[in-house]
């Protein structure tokens, strides 16, 4: 009876628990499933919000087109070539507004007198709804939107007009202009991102103009019918509104999102809306697929809890019946036998107990418990607590404690007993060995923290005296690759990168020879070729004999510290926008090219180059294409001189240019000169971009001009200056006052202004 109660309750917690997971797999489900619908009618508004702004845009510009048309055409009456002029105005239109298919001006008859389409003049369209909708109800202010209708080429098309009065504010025609459905089904296409997703174009009287994707007789449909959408939209007022239900056009069931369009800067007869949708059963279709999976995982789990559930009661069943039998078997495996009696709580030893803990079996007291007061503080209770499992829960007692004996000594003891059970199947007795374990004990300690300091983070590598490597830790193998049945018996060269000559590994093994150690940078090699530095420090194991037994080496990765600093460099010496060198970089090649000249007697040049008009090119196409020019005119500039030379960047559109080792200062004019003739190209920028620009140069040569590298950087300063001061474009030898400047004219060197476009 209690093992089927047992059984039961197993069960029924199963039971319990399988329920409250299904429950909760259902409530993420409908929460998952709320969360798609609302998503999705976020992105539909959004994309209908995309539609309507550019639409807006577009009737905006057409409104503007037409009143421009209005005002012109007094004009055009009154000149000989004035329907040539209407002709070739509406043409251009056209081209500049490809939304728009046709423009026509219709005079109070309805009869079009001009048109970009030639085909159309003289026809009469007094009877089109749209005409005759002006014609009953003119108004100079209204932007007239006819519904759909399908023109003399077969296609549907939507007029767009404005009423033209006469002298005496009589309606005296129209102007207007059909928007060219093709460009409608282009705007509706591309905001579709799915291929279930339906888009709409509606006039306000409900007739369908465009549709994406194209469906059989649904332009010219009407959807303005009782309960429908269309009808509940218009009827709400409001700028948007959310559906879900059966389309009237297909009758499948979908997520439409409504939206009117009616710009506030126009005062339309009548409005457009745009319908954006998305098919339920495809909108939906993760999700289900996702409920399907869960339902199987779920099953599947289901099953797999009851499976386990069985095993684990049969074995449960089968593990009492081995406890059993454990409970009925002595196992002696240390020095010391005791037997503890549960009832009336008292030790039997045998003598080898009493040597252990070092007591005299004549002096104990009556319960032989004499032996608790050694136990170090804390080890009581852990030895009840261990002994209360045992009982409780039937399993092997098994503990390792610290005493300190009477002489001092502080000894580790492991006890190991089996718990027996009387007749009436309760716990009767425990019986048990112990042993010491303190040496054990301390050999696993030191083992440990040899183990654990072997596998650190750094890479570690032991070999024997012969070079011969006998282990490796994970580190080494992170870091080189090579796992330890790679490298076991092999020596360290496998390691060698080959940047080192035999001199280095001389002086290496003379400093551990000598001193016993050795420290420092080398290269190494990882198992795939790739070489990288490290730390290296190597360390001589001497044995009993006082002879070298082991070399220990330990290897850091030093690759980010190198490239940090190269960073560092590369930061404080050169410009981070164009690569080049930097004002405190170029002052110290200007500083050694200055004292080599000294040394040898020679010649320095220092040209000062201001790029002429860079802020239009700014201005005109952002701080990032600014960037681009800059870097743009770096390259030209590098490629313009030797690779002795150098060419530095001192910040905004300021550039210097080092020429060492020159004969003359006609060599600093010739490169002067050659940069002008580069920089007569333009430069090719994105976005297809072009800009033309040039340079005013000011160029100052050592030691005719200074005799120190501030005074040289100033003159070439002031030679830039007068440069610029007359005209740009051009670049100016340095000469002291009163002597006038050497001055090259773009007319000279055959440059050009600069330009942008």
């Amino acid at each position: 009876m209690k093992r089927f109660l047992r059984h039961a309750r197993h069960w029924l917690l199963l039971v319990v628990c399988l329920g409250a997971l299904g429950a909760y797999l259902a409530y993420n489900l409908h929460g998952e499933h709320e969360r798609v619908e609302a998503t999705e009618r976020e992105r539909l508004a959004t994309q209908s919000k995309v539609i309507e702004d550019n639409l807006s845009r577009q009737l905006v510009a057409i409104n503007l087109a037409l009143e421009s048309i209005m005002v012109e055409l007094p004009d055009w009456a009154g000149r000989p070539d004035g329907r040539e002029l209407v002709s070739r105005r509406l043409k251009s239109m056209e081209v500049s507004m490809p939304s728009v298919r046709t423009f026509a001006v219709l005079d109070e008859k309805g009869t079009v007198t001009a048109s970009n389409r030639e085909e159309l003049l003289g026809r009469n369209f007094h009877d089109r709804d749209y005409f005759q909708t002006a014609l009953r109800a003119p108004s100079t202010k209204t932007l007239y939107v006819s519904a759909p209708f399908k023109t003399v080429l077969d296609t549907f098309v939507i007029s767009v007009a404005r009423v033209i009065t006469g002298p005496q504010g009589q309606f005296a025609g129209l102007v207007s202009a059909s928007v060219d459905p093709v460009d409608m089904q282009i705007l509706l296409n591309s905001v579709r991102y799915a291929d279930d997703m339906r888009s709409m174009l509606v006039h306000g009287d409900g007739t369908i103009f465009v549709s994406q994707p194209a469906l059989v007789d649904v332009v010219g449909k009407n959807l303005s019918v009782a309960g429908s959408f269309f009808r509940q939209h218009l009827e709400s007022k409001r700028p948007v509104s959310y559906f879900e239900g059966k389309a009237i056009t297909t009758g499948d069931k979908r997520l439409p999102v409504l939206r009117t369009i009616q710009p506030a800067d126009l005062t339309m007869d009548k409005p457009l809306v745009v319908s954006v949708s998305r098919g339920w059963d495809a909108m939906f279709a993760p999700w289900q697929r996702d409920v399907r999976n869960q339902l199987l995982v779920y099953a599947l789990f289901g099953l797999l809890c009851m499976a386990g559930l069985i095993i684990y009661q049969r074995q449960r069943v089968q593990q009492r019946v081995i406890n059993q039998r454990l409970k009925l078997a002595t196992e002696a495996t240390g020095v010391g036998i005791w037997e503890f009696d549960l009832k009336t709580r008292r030790y039997h030893w045998d003598l080898a107990m009493f040597d252990l803990f070092g007591l005299n079996p004549q002096t104990v007291n009556a319960l032989n418990n004499d032996w608790q007061q050694l136990l170090l503080p804390g080890e009581l209770l852990r030895m009840k607590d261990a002994t209360r499992v045992t009982i409780k829960q039937g399993q092997a007692f098994d503990l390792t404690f610290q005493i300190r004996r009477q002489d001092g000594q502080v000894r580790f003891m492991r006890n190991r007993a089996v718990l027996y059970n009387d007749g009436s199947h309760a716990p009767s007795r425990l019986i048990g060995t112990t042993e010491d374990v303190t040496e054990r004990k301390l050999r696993e300690a030191d083992l440990r923290v040899a183990a654990t300091a072997f596998e650190c983070q750094e890479s570690i590598m032991v070999t024997d005296a012969n070079q011969l490597i006998l282990r490796v830790n994970r580190a080494f193998t992170e870091l080189f690759g090579y796992t330890a049945q790679d490298v076991l018996g092999a020596t360290p060269r496998v390691l060698q990168s080959g940047r080192h000559d035999p001199a280095f590994y001389a002086a290496m093994w003379d400093g551990i020879t000598r001193g016993g150690a050795w420290q420092g940078e080398i290269w190494d090699r990882r198992k795939n070729g790739e070489c990288f530095p490290v730390w290296l420090s190597i360390t001589v194991v001497c044995g009993d004999d006082g002879g070298v037994s082991h070399y220990v080496a330990t290897h850091t990765d030093i690759t980010l510290r190198k490239a940090a600093e190269d960073d560092i460099r590369q930061l404080a010496f050169y410009d981070p926008l164009t690569g080049l060198p930097n004002r405190r970089l170029l002052q110290d090649r200007l500083h050694q090219a200055m004292s080599q000249a000294r040394r040898e007697r020679g010649r320095v040049a220092l040209l000062f180059l201001d790029l002429d008009k860079f802020k239009p090119v700014n201005d005109a196409f952002g701080h990032q294409a600014g960037d681009e020019l800059l870097q743009a005119v770096a390259q030209r500039l590098q490629a313009c001189v030797r690779e002795s030379d150098t060419v530095a960047r001192l910040g905004g559109d300021e550039f210097v240019l080092l020429l060492p080792s020159i004969e003359a200062a006609q060599d600093a004019m010739a490169v002067a000169e050659k940069i002008h003739q580069a920089f007569g190209r333009p430069f090719a920028l994105s976005a297809g971009r072009n800009a033309t620009m040039s340079f005013s140069t000011g160029i100052a040569v050592y030691p005719e001009h200074a005799s120190d590298e501030k005074a040289l950087m100033r003159h070439a300063d002031e030679a830039m200056y007068q440069a610029k001061a007359a005209g740009r474009d051009r670049f100016v030898l340095f000469a002291p006052a009163p002597e006038p400047a050497t001055l090259l004219t773009p007319a000279d060197s055959g440059g050009t202004a600069p330009t942008i476009g």
